[in-house]
């Protein structure tokens, strides 16, 4: 497994229909009312990455050279201001962005889970940061998913709860990078 860049890539819309794909095989939203519809909410999980920093976008090559998985990644949340515009549950933390500024997402292929792929992606990343100076990362999920432990195993340990909505609960994993 080789971990690269999407801006690295020499075909990056070739790459990114791979992405497509692997962010559909891991939505828990499996069905939508038109193309149009699915096309909207691929953009606004993935869009600001793509058009915004898109050198943070890693890829977890396989041996054979397809797309294992991939990680998209923000320096600076509080900065972010589209996702703030597109996804209303971004602000529900956005109290703990100055400690945890830098934050990821992460999906791989299914055959892929359990190899060590989204671990490669995301010490990347969190190692990125940390050469930076950025003093901590986060990722937001829901407190009932199966991502929990993985992001727990890899040193994701400051735990807040939220509620957002009516009735779902939001849980925050902060990685610290300083000491």
């Amino acid at each position: 497994m080789r971990i690269v860049r999407l801006t690295d890539e020499p075909d990056p819309v070739a790459r990114w229909r791979e992405i497509e794909a692997i962010f559909f095989a891991s939505s828990a939203t499996t069905e939508f009312p038109s193309a149009a519809v699915r096309a909207t909410f691929f953009d606004t999980w993935t869009g600001y990455y793509r058009t915004e920093e898109p050198d943070r976008i890693l890829l977890a090559l396989a041996s054979d050279g397809s797309l294992a998985g991939y990680l998209t990644g923000c320096a600076n949340s509080l900065a972010a201001e589209q996702l703030f515009r597109d996804i209303e549950l971004y602000a529900v933390f956005e109290d703990l962005f100055a400690a945890f500024p830098a934050h990821l997402h992460v999906n791989c292929r299914p055959d892929q889970r359990g190899r060590g792929v989204g671990g490669a992606l995301v010490d990347a990343f969190v190692e990125e940061c940390r050469r930076e100076g950025i003093p901590g990362v986060h990722v937001v999920t829901a407190v009932d998913a199966r991502n929990v432990s993985f992001y727990r195993r890899h040193g994701f340990t400051h735990a807040v709860t939220r509620r957002w909505g009516k009735d779902r609960d939001l849980l925050f994993l902060g990685k610290p990078l300083t000491d």
